[in-house]
């Protein structure tokens, strides 16, 4: 019991120390040609985004192009998942009996998991911009800039 008790406090400081980090947002933006940009969203102007993609390429649209914004926390999702599975393993140490505590680990972790993941999707803050115009920028650029990573 007591490795257990030290691993929660391990992850509850771990935990505590990536809460200090500033917050990263992935941001989906979708064209009027149909196109589908994905990054990180590192910017906002009034006369556009500029995102970093996966490929760590910079990218700049223009405002004209843009008619979607779909943006959502990144990095929140996996330490849920972690929890919920962390917190079947636990509960599986304590049974006494073994035939309990091989099933609380087969069919507990995915449960978790599963538990973590849907908590975690619901607790991320997601914002979206659907039918954007040109001109609507200037207006969403304050609120834009709470989600970039620069100021």
């Amino acid at each position: 019991m007591k490795i257990f008790l030290t691993l929660v406090l391990t992850l509850g400081l771990f935990f505590t120390s990536l809460a200090q980090n500033k917050a990263k947002y992935k941001i989906k933006i979708v064209e009027k040609n149909g196109n589908v940009s994905r990054g990180n969203f590192y910017a906002a102007a009034d006369d556009g985004l500029t995102i970093i993609k996966t490929s760590h390429d910079t990218l700049k649209l223009k405002a004209e192009d843009i008619t979607a914004i779909y943006i959502s926390r990144k990095g929140l999702i996996g330490p849920m998942m972690l929890v919920g599975g962390i917190a079947f393993v636990a509960l599986s140490a304590t049974s006494n009996n073994a035939l309990e505590s091989v099933v609380a680990l087969v069919v507990g972790i995915p449960v978790g998991m599963s538990g973590g993941f849907l908590i975690g999707q619901l607790i991320s803050n997601k914002k979206y911009y659907k039918k954007l115009e040109a001109k609507d920028f200037p207006l969403i650029k304050s609120n834009l800039q709470r989600y970039t990573q620069i100021k």
